[in-house]
């Protein structure tokens, strides 16, 4: 008798608390944020501290935007078991509105309420024409720039200073017309016209969306600030979340298109930009005489003769003759002349001549400089900056040369090598310059093995050399820094035939005169290397959308060397005009004066009995480029243009009797500098005076930049 009621105590205790529990835990869902209770005393004290405290309190946060509320401000708070709405009343009247989200309350400001005076629907010809004026509902004030837009025939205009507006749309559309006023800290609102009938509630339409859409930043880089016009940056923060599609479009500008304003609101299959275009994206096709500009995505081909610039993500293939810049994520391959750049991931292949960045790497870079913060692919350059990479500085002696250098840049997995050779010898000089790729056995902490392949351009007298190598390199450890290199090469040796005294007889040829010609002598060799490296690793980048659009004047001189026979030194000077694009970019428009000296007396042909000598070759270069901060003050930079001048003495049409001096060819030229914070700069370029002659030049360039705008 005694085991039954205990067993239904303890039954009855359990179902109590399960009661118990049940309407508690949904009596805690039931409450409403903003109908808590709590106690505060609070005097003379910073706003946020009290809004921390409410938080604490309630047992949920506050999230809001810091820059719309007065954080620094002193407030004074004293209540008992009063809910935290009335709190929030007595800390901000009505200037604010409230949203709960899960354990969040979220605080934003109340938006105005816009609205319609004297609306009015016309007939003129084969259009409709809607007018009126936007107010300010609470105020009466007349709002100018305020976007006036019909979704299915993707037409808009802004209003005037007065606030009117005058709306034109095609007659032949069958349905009712849809008006919406948007304006940026305000609430959007809608008119319906069925004829002359004034409605008021929403369609739903299926060929637009309002979804947000993250590429509104292409607004805010300096290029974007530079070719979007103010009136379409406005209508864009007034609609931020309305996105069209459409067949195709065709511009001249942005902002003459087929779609008008609307054109960064509308996302295409196909788009013809005659000289550029600014669209909502592309589904499909997209080509540009010189630019394309696009506030979401790109697929699936993007072509422009100068830019491509994407605030989303590209999927497919990106080609531009000068720069790619997408914010988001590629997926495919971005090919441009001189620099492509991608915010987040790429996970495909980027190509340039001068320079490639990303966040996260997935894939290949091939360029004169590779930026990742994050690499699992391999980079192919003469300089690879990897946050998660390395780069070693080595000194190392051959039986070829004694001073061997090279700067070594990637992953472990996957490195590049810039390398510079030379044998200090007064009879047997030697001179090199190339690139390699290695990649790293890590055996334990202290020993790895590096197998590199290389290939340098060679001068043993004349630039026409070429030299192969294969190593397979013990690396030691000593300090955290420091290791010792040790090992065997394989070697592959082609030279020109033609040698000068004094410069190392490599392929030992019998011959050693000026006059001899060996026809590319080859020789291979197994040898040996050993050397000493400096290793570090690189520190992370600082990104940040650059907004800047500063002008700058360059006055530059040069002094170089030339890349063959007959010339020697070769001096000049440089003026420049530059503007910043954003994102470390700058666009060159470049002037000067490049003057050959040659070396005296030397014959380059003859007319009968009469010797032809080498003369002075001068150049007046016009170019156009751009310049890229790499990090901090460090630049490389990229021109091409066209040269005019005189040159070297030339047949025309083999007869004798009339030879040609005047001179004018394609110019390309590479540098690297630095820039110093009192506008000094110094740097060294090559360049290339033509493609079909030996006019080149490897110089020093040393100069003042001129800041002319605030």
């Amino acid at each position: 008798m005694t085991i039954k009621p205990l067993l239904m105590s303890k039954h009855a205790r359990l179902f109590i608390q399960v009661i118990l529990f049940f309407f508690g835990f949904n009596r805690v869902l039931g409450q409403n944020l903003l109908n808590r209770s709590i106690s505060i005393t609070a005097r003379q004290t910073k706003l946020t501290t009290v809004l921390n405290e409410i938080s604490a309190k309630g047992g949920f946060y506050f999230s809001y935007n810091g820059s719309i509320i007065p954080q620094d401000s002193v407030v004074t708070l004293v209540a008992s078991n009063q809910p935290i709405s009335v709190l929030l009343h007595q800390l901000f009247k009505d200037r604010y509105e409230y949203e709960e989200r899960k354990n969040h309350i979220i605080i934003t400001t109340v938006l105005g309420h816009l609205s319609f005076l004297n609306p009015d629907l016309t007939v003129d010809g084969k259009s409709y024409i809607v007018s009126g004026i936007v107010v300010n509902e609470n105020t009466g004030e007349h709002l100018m720039n305020t976007s006036v837009y019909e979704k299915e025939q993707l037409s808009s205009t802004l209003t005037d200073r007065q606030g009117y507006f005058r709306l034109k749309l095609n007659k032949d559309y069958h349905g009712e017309i849809v008006v919406t006023l948007s304006k940026i800290f305000y609430r959007d609102t809608t008119l319906h016209f069925l004829e002359p009938v004034l409605i008021n509630s929403r369609p739903d339409r299926k060929n637009y969306s309002n979804a947000a859409h993250p590429g509104n930043h292409v607004e805010q880089t300096g290029i974007g600030r530079l070719l979007i016009s103010t009136r379409q940056m406005i209508q864009s923060m007034n609609i931020p979340d309305f996105f069209a599609k459409r067949p195709f479009q065709v511009s001249l500008t942005p902002g003459l298109s087929t779609h008008g304003m609307f054109s960064p609101q509308v996302v295409n299959k196909f788009s013809l930009n005659l000289a550029g275009g600014y669209t909502a994206g592309v589904n499909g096709l997209e080509v540009g005489g010189l630019f394309n500009i696009n506030k979401g995505d790109s697929k699936y081909f993007q072509l422009a003769g100068i830019f491509n610039l994407v605030g989303g993500n590209v999927t497919g293939l990106q080609f531009a003759g000068v720069d790619n810049k997408v914010l988001d994520t590629v997926k495919g391959a971005q090919v441009a002349l001189f620099t492509n750049s991608t915010g987040e991931q790429l996970s495909g292949v980027q190509i340039s001549a001068l320079h490639n960045q990303t966040r996260h790497l997935k894939g290949l870079q091939v360029g004169l400089v590779n930026v990742a913060d994050v690499s699992d692919g391999a980079s192919i350059g003469l300089l690879n900056i990897i946050g998660n990479g390395f780069y070693r500085v080595t000194w190392s002696a051959n039986n070829i040369s004694n001073s061997n250098f090279a700067l070594k840049t990637g992953t472990h997995n996957f490195y590049s090598e810039l390398l510079i050779s030379t044998n200090i010898s007064a009879n047997k000089k030697f001179y090199a310059f190339g690139l390699g790729i290695g990649h790293d056995f890590i055996l334990n902490d202290k020993l790895y093995v590096s197998a590199e392949t290389n290939y340098q351009i060679a001068s043993t007298g004349l630039w026409d050399d070429r030299w192969s190598q294969g190593k397979l390199l013990l690396n030691f450890q000593l300090t955290k820094n420091i290791s010792l290199l040790a090992g065997p090469t394989i070697n592959h040796y082609d030279h020109s035939g033609e040698y000068s005294e004094g410069y190392e007889n490599i392929t030992n040829s019998t011959s050693h005169s000026d006059d001899f010609d060996a026809n590319h002598q080859s020789r291979n060799w197994v040898g040996f290397e050993t050397g000493i490296a400096f290793n570090s690793v690189f520190k992370p980048a600082k990104r940040a959308i650059d907004h800047s659009q500063n002008w700058y004047l360059g006055f530059y001189g040069t002094e170089g060397i030339g890349w063959d026979k007959p010339y020697k030194l070769v001096s000049g000077g440089e003026l420049s005009l530059e503007r910043a694009l954003g994102g470390q970019l700058m666009g060159i428009l470049s002037t000067g004066y490049t003057y050959f000296s040659v070396q005296k007396n030397y014959v380059i042909g003859s007319i009968g009995s009469n010797d032809i000598y080498a003369q002075p070759v001068k150049v007046f270069p016009v170019k156009a480029g751009i310049r890229l901060m790499t990090g901090g003050n460090f630049f490389i930079a990229s021109e091409i243009g066209e040269g005019f001048g005189t040159g070297q003495p030339q047949l025309i049409n083999n007869n004798f009797q009339q030879i040609k001096t005047s001179f004018h060819s394609f110019i390309y030229s590479a540098s690297v500098g630095y820039t110093f914070k009192s506008g000094v700069e110094t740097g060294i370029k090559f360049e290339d005076y033509s493609l079909q002659s030996q006019y080149k030049q490897f110089a020093f360039r040393l100069g003042y930049r001129l800041k002319l705008n605030k």
